[in-house]
C-alpha cells in the first residue's frame, strides 16, 4: 500500500528566521534547538569479549568512575537530551572535551562536522527519519571517542541503534572484539544505512506522485511536488556534508583508527556516495514532476479549448442564419415561402452533418 503526501498544512514549517546569538563567547555552551521537557538520559554499555554491562541512568560521577576504574572494558556511553547543557558542560568538564565541541554538540543546528584532536575524533550528523505521521524529523547526532570509550550525543531516544546493541548483547558481528574506532564506525553506518530506509519512501512517494500525474493530473497538486522538494532539499543540505567528511576519515592519519577498520571506512564512503548520488536523482525527478505536472494541465485544457472551438465553429453558421432571419424588415421574400422554415431548417442540419464529418475527417475528434 503506497504512501500518500500529507497535505501541506500537515507538518510543521520550519522557521528561517532565528534571532542571533550576539557576542557569543567561542566555547560557551548554548543550546540552539527545539523545546523539549524530556529529561536527560545517560546509559552506558560496558563491554569486552568475555562479558556485557548495563548502567542506565547514570550520574555523571558514575561514568567517570566507570571510565577511570574500569580498563578492562570499553565503554559505549549515550548521551540523550543535549538541551541540558549543565550535564553536558561538567561531563565535557570531567572527560576533558573541548568546549568548542560541547558548543557543536549543543547547537542542533550545526552542519556534519569532523574534528580530530590528539587523543579523541568528534564527529557531528544527522539522523533523519520519518515519524509515525510521516513527518521529516532531523536530530543532531554527535560522537566523542578515544582508545577506552565512545560517547553519542543525540537529542531524543532512537531505534536506529537497536541492532547495534543487539550485536553487542549477543556477541553478533566484530564490536566485542574489536577496538572503540570499529563501534565509530558501526554507528555512523547504522546512521547511513537509515537514509536508504529514508530514499526508499522518497522513492515510493515520488512513484505515486507520477503515477497520479499520468493517469490525471487533477489527483495530484503543486503544494505536494513542492513539499516533496522542500524534503529533498533538506535531505541533501544534511547528507552531502557527510560525503566529504566520510573521505577524510577514510585518508585519516590519526592513531586511533586501526588500518583494518580503515577498509569499512572505504566501504562506509562507497555507502554514502550512492546515498548522495541517488539524492540529486530524486532531485531531478521531483523537478521534472512540475513540468510533468504543468503538461499535464495544458494538455487537459487544450482538449477542453479544442472541444468549445468545434462547438463554436459549428454555432457560428447557425447564429448567421439565425441572425439574418431575425431582422424585422417588412420585405423578406423567403419568410412568404410556405416550406421556408423547413428548408432553413435542413440547411442548418446539412451544415452541421458536413462540418462534423470535416472535423472528424481531420481527426480533430
Amino acid at each position: 500500500m503506497r504512501k500518500t503526501l500529507p497535505s501541506l498544512k500537515h507538518p510543521k514549517r520550519l522557521s528561517f528566521k532565528r534571532k542571533p546569538i550576539q557576542n557569543q563567547i567561542p566555547g560557551k555552551i548554548t543550546y540552539v534547538g527545539e523545546g523539549t521537557s524530556e529529561d536527560t538520559v545517560i546509559n552506558v554499555i560496558s563491554y569486552n569479549e568475555e562479558k556485557v554491562i548495563y548502567n542506565n541512568n547514570c550520574s555523571i560521577e558514575k561514568v567517570l568512575d566507570l571510565v577511570t576504574h574500569e580498563p578492562q572494558f570499553k565503554h559505549w556511553i549515550n548521551f540523550i537530551g543535549v538541551h541540558d547543557v549543565e550535564k553536558l558542560s561538567k561531563l565535557g568538564s570531567l572527560l576533558n572535551i573541548h568546549p568548542l565541541v560541547l558548543e557543536d554538540i549543543a547547537n542542533t543546528k550545526q552542519r556534519p562536522k569532523l574534528d580530530e584532536f590528539e587523543d579523541y575524533v568528534f564527529f557531528a550528523l544527522k539522523m533523519i527519519y520519518h515519524n509515525e505521521t510521516d513527518l521529516l524529523i532531523k536530530n543532531h547526532f554527535g560522537l566523542v571517542f578515544n582508545k577506552s570509550y565512545i560517547i553519542s550525543f543525540q537529542q531524543s531516544h532512537d531505534i536506529i541503534f537497536n541492532s547495534i546493541r543487539e550485536r553487542i548483547h549477543n556477541k553478533v558481528g566484530r564490536i566485542r572484539i574489536r577496538n572503540t574506532d570499529y563501534l565509530f564506525y558501526a554507528l555512523i553506518d547504522a546512521v547511513v544505512d537509515n537514509y536508504y530506509n529514508l530514499l526508499e519512501t522518497i522513492e515510493e512517494k515520488i512513484q505515486d506522485l507520477e503515477e497520479r500525474i499520468i493517469e490525471d493530473a487533477s489527483k495530484a497538486s503543486t503544494s505536494e511536488i513542492q513539499l516533496l522538494k522542500r524534503e529533498i532539499l533538506s535531505i541533501r543540505k544534511a547528507v552531502f556534508p557527510a560525503k566529504e567528511l566520510i573521505n577524510k576519515l577514510q585518508i585519516s592519519k590519526h592513531p586511533l583508527y586501526d588500518k583494518s577498520t580503515k577498509a569499512y571506512i572505504a566501504d562506509l564512503y562507497d555507502h554514502i556516495l550512492q546515498v548522495t548520488e541517488n539524492i540529486d536523482i530524486y532531485r531531478e525527478i521531483v523537478w521534472g514532476l512540475m513540468d510533468m505536472y504543468m503538461g499535464s494541465l495544458s494538455i487537459k485544457m487544450n482538449e477542453v479549448m479544442k472541444v468549445l472551438t468545434i462547438m463554436s465553429t459549428i454555432f457560428i453558421p447557425l447564429t448567421f442564419l439565425a441572425g439574418i432571419y431575425g431582422m424585422n424588415f417588412d420585405y423578406m421574400p423567403e419568410l412568404n415561402i410556405k416550406s421556408g422554415y423547413f428548408i432553413v431548417w435542413g440547411i442548418m442540419i446539412l451544415m452541421t452533418a458536413l462540418l462534423i464529418f470535416y472535423f472528424r475527417k481531420k481527426k480533430w475528434f
